[in-house]
């Protein structure tokens, strides 16, 4: 989402209509367009781009027309010592294949207008899945005879409990999707590292080319050139060297920075439209109305992408390896809001039965999930039985 604002900043005011014209054809632009709420930092063509940046994501594993479970990634095989380069084995289903596809759909004016709107989606989702280092390789050793699948399989541990490597350079730019933060964060992001400072946006002009730079990220600043202890289980799985994050972080920003820069060209190179758009109209929403202290579970689908707090009884909790969720006022798939626990938190929280059939308060942004509303917990301090004392 910061690196869709951060592009989406540098569109010209045609490409941005132009880019919303297209999106208006998405299959989930209707329950977007409801979702919406007018907001005096973000126009609603801001928040339309940035929405769509996820989408991949909600539909993968659905088995959708839309669902493209190996272009998230390219799987360079990393052998240590030498790291000697060979290509990915699957070069007609992974990262690149697919910014193409979408390429290629975006050009050709003819194309269905749903797969242009869904295409468009991808393209901004998988730029920036690409410069994610660790999306762009597999780490083979001893350990790993057959690869580490970027990481998901090589387990670490933080000083708040053990968690897969990839996870927790996902989580480096944050771990909650929120529109004001996330525009920020994309303004930040330009300040320090504006166009002129970044070489490699002259040098590398091709998705080939920015998978490599991954790769070569992944090498030094992943896995240290092969002298990162990790471990295939969580049990055992050696802390992370001091450093490490801070460092990690830096080359996140960077990369964040250069994906936006390079989403913005893209659409400016490949996006084609049969007629002229008119340009959007300004962002009048400088009185929105606040929003309320706090809403009920069934009032969650209204608030999506907003940061509440909402109450509401848990009457079931489901406990799986890596997530827990807990069905808020009805049992699943009636459930008006759910929140969920990731496995890398497990500890924080301990038995989570324990908020079974009590009234809680939650608190985070309310995203959404298969066409439902949740609330992602990071902390114990993000859930309160209100009922404790009866």
């Amino acid at each position: 989402m910061t690196i869709a604002a951060e592009a989406y900043r540098q569109m010209s005011p045609e490409l941005k209509a132009e880019a919303i014209e297209v999106l208006k054809s998405h299959p989930d632009y209707a329950q977007w367009l409801k979702a919406w709420h007018p907001n005096p930092e973000i126009d609603f063509g801001t928040y339309l781009f940035m929405r769509c940046s996820t989408w991949p994501d909600e539909v993968r594993g659905g088995g959708g027309p839309y669902d493209h479970a190996n272009w998230h990634f390219i799987d360079y095989p990393l052998r240590p010592p030498s790291f000697v380069f060979e290509p990915d084995q699957m070069p007609t289903n992974d990262v690149l294949y697919g910014v193409a596809q979408c390429e290629q759909t975006l050009s050709d004016t003819n194309a269905d207008p749903v797969l242009r709107a869904a295409y468009l989606s991808y393209l901004v989702h998988l730029i920036g899945d690409m410069h994610q280092p660790l999306h762009c390789e597999s780490f083979y050793s001893d350990a790993y005879p057959n690869g580490d699948r970027g990481g998901n399989d090589f387990h670490i541990r933080l000083p708040q409990g053990s968690a897969r490597l990839h996870a927790t350079w996902d989580d480096l730019l944050g771990t909650t999707p929120n529109l004001v933060m996330e525009c920020r964060n994309a303004f930040d992001l330009q300040v320090s590292y504006p166009r002129t400072a970044l070489p490699e946006l002259r040098k590398d002009t091709t998705p080939r080319a920015w998978s490599l730079e991954s790769r070569k990220l992944a090498i030094e600043y992943g896995y240290l050139n092969g002298h990162l202890k990790g471990s295939t289980n969580a049990e055992d799985a050696p802390m992370l060297p001091d450093s490490y994050l801070k460092a990690a972080t830096a080359v996140a920003r960077r990369q964040a920075a250069l994906a936006g820069y390079r989403l913005a060209d893209e659409i400016q190179q490949y996006l084609q439209m049969p007629q002229a758009v008119p340009l959007l109209p300004p962002n009048t929403n400088t009185d929105a109305q606040p929003l309320p202290a706090q809403i009920s579970a069934e009032q969650a689908a209204d608030y999506y992408y907003e940061e509440l707090v909402v109450t509401g009884k848990v009457v079931n909790v489901s406990v799986h390896s890596t997530i827990a969720v807990m069905d808020l006022d009805k049992g699943y798939p009636d459930t008006p809001c759910t929140a969920v626990v990731f496995d890398q938190n497990f500890d924080l929280f301990g038995d989570l039965q324990k908020y079974k059939d009590h009234n809680v308060s939650i608190k985070g942004t309310i995203t959404e999930y298969h066409e439902k509303p949740e609330i992602i917990l990071e902390s114990p301090l993000d859930i309160t039985i209100l009922d404790a004392s009866q």
